[in-house]
C-alpha cells in the first residue's frame, strides 16, 4: 500500500482524528483533518501545537498501535486521539 508523499521536502502529511471532548483541539473543531507538518515531530509536539492542554487525560493510537507522547510521526501516519475509556 502506497502512502501519500509530502508536497515539500522536510514536510509530511498526516491524518489526525480526535474524539469526544478532545475534538475541540483539532483544526476547526473537526473530528478528522489532514495536516501538513514539518518532519520529525512527536505525538506530543503535534498535540501541543494544536493547543491541547497536556494535563487533560488522553490516549492515542498511531497507525493502529497505542502511542506514547514521544512516538515520532511519519508521512502518511494516522493519529487517533481519544479520552480515556471508562466503564465497569
Amino acid at each position: 500500500m502506497d502512502q501519500p508523499c509530502a508536497h515539500k521536502r522536510g514536510q509530511m502529511r498526516i491524518t489526525i482524528e480526535m474524539q469526544g471532548p478532545l475534538q475541540r483541539f483539532n483544526k476547526g473543531g473537526q473530528p478528522r483533518a489532514e495536516l501538513d507538518l514539518e518532519d520529525d515531530l512527536t505525538v506530543h509536539d503535534l498535540l501541543v501545537s494544536l493547543g491541547m492542554d497536556m494535563d487533560e487525560p488522553w490516549n492515542a493510537a498511531l497507525d493502529g498501535a497505542l502511542a506514547r507522547p514521544s512516538d515520532r510521526l511519519s508521512d502518511g501516519s494516522l493519529l487517533l486521539v481519544f479520552p480515556p475509556i471508562e466503564g465497569g
